[in-house]
């Protein structure tokens, strides 16, 4: 797949590793729109980047647990920019929830945000990706829904019930879409944990010995979109935390 001239949206694109995979893009000639909730500052920042680098780039806000939200950003996404190929459900939620902590309204509150969020961003978007004739999503999703963490487990079935979703999609958009998922380990540091004491951690939990980069998350949804026969996968990136 010929990346040049395409847009993407990239959900949480303000930030880590969103703002990764969008810079990544931007640099195969793909315009991007930058989706954000509170990171306005970072996003317009980003944004201004973009464009002095000669990247057609947008700025979007929603809440992606809100449907009216979600379809008035594609709708403005498709509109401005002309059309829309490429989505990337990047944005999620993360922190530790103890079972003796756990309530309803916690285990909602991740269901919304990564799972619920995810599956209206596909919903609005794949009438665009369609038109397209070769859309692509590629959803970002994390090795602990095939492997639950104790302390995390809203967020672990949350990143499960995205896998399911990703392969639904992907024979329900098929043939004019295709939906893969990259399932991510270590690759990133949490911003709230002890860098320098995460990363000792998490190398030791990893068949290969070390943490991974943005990087590698980048070049895995880079595949996702350029192998035009690959559809209904779920790629693991996490050097083979979950097999231990």
């Amino acid at each position: 797949m010929d990346l040049s001239g395409k847009v993407a949206l990239v959900t949480g694109g303000a930030r880590r590793l969103g703002r990764a995979i969008a810079e990544d893009l931007s640099q195969q000639g793909v315009a991007i729109a930058v989706h954000y909730r509170q990171s306005q500052k970072e996003a317009e920042e980003f944004a201004k980047v973009l464009t002095e680098k000669g990247v057609r780039s947008l700025t979007v806000k929603a809440d992606l647990t809100l449907e009216d939200q979600v379809q008035a950003m594609m709708e403005r996404t498709a509109q401005e920019m002309g059309r829309l190929d490429i989505l990337i459900n990047s944005a999620a939620i993360f922190f530790r929830t103890p079972w003796s902590e756990l309530n309803g309204q916690v285990f909602r509150q991740f269901l919304d945000a990564n799972l619920t969020g995810t599956f209206l961003c596909c919903r609005y978007a794949a009438p665009y990706l369609k038109e397209s004739g070769e859309g692509v999503i590629v959803n970002i999703t994390d090795t602990a829904g095939f492997k639950p963490w104790t302390e995390f487990l809203p967020y672990c079935v949350s990143k499960g019930a995205v896998i399911t979703l990703t392969l639904g999609l992907a024979r329900i958009l098929a043939p004019e879409v295709r939906v893969n998922a990259v399932a991510l380990g270590t690759v990133l540091p949490p911003e709230e944990m002890d860098q320098e004491e995460w990363v000792t951690k998490m190398k030791g939990r990893t068949l290969l010995g070390r943490i991974g980069s943005p990087q590698d998350a980048v070049s895995a949804v880079r595949f996702c979109i350029e192998n035009s026969y690959l559809t209904g996968a779920i790629i693991p990136v996490d050097g083979g935390r979950w097999l231990r």
